[in-house]
């Protein structure tokens, strides 16, 4: 993999890091029991969830294909590039456990 795909990858990723916070924000849903309002921010949040479903799956290959370029680098005593997808690879997971939360959180709110 070269070092500009690498590069692509961590600058993509990014400005997904950014954005995934303000969608995972958006889907918790209101506790159970909440009226009719509940019942509709359920709806609206359970409408979300196949947008949210397919960000893990594009986390998930972004988070793998980070790994691969980490071990990669490892194998080549790239130390620089290592540091940077070590970071990459953080800043992934943090924002797949995060919509990963927000998945949890409308089925607990609203199941």
């Amino acid at each position: 993999m070269s070092i500009r795909k690498a590069l692509t990858a961590v600058v993509i990723g990014g400005a997904l890091v950014l954005a995934v916070p303000a969608v995972a924000g958006a889907a918790t849903g209101p506790a159970v029991g909440a009226g009719a309002a509940g019942t509709r921010a359920c709806a609206a949040a359970e409408k979300r969830l196949p947008v949210l479903e397919s960000r893990v799956a594009k986390l998930q290959a972004q988070l793998t294909a980070a790994q691969n370029a980490l071990t990669q680098a490892q194998g080549a005593g790239r130390q620089a590039i290592v540091n940077r997808l070590e970071a990459r690879v953080k800043n992934v997971q943090l924002a797949l456990d995060k919509v990963n939360g927000a998945i949890d959180g409308i089925h607990q709110n609203c199941s």
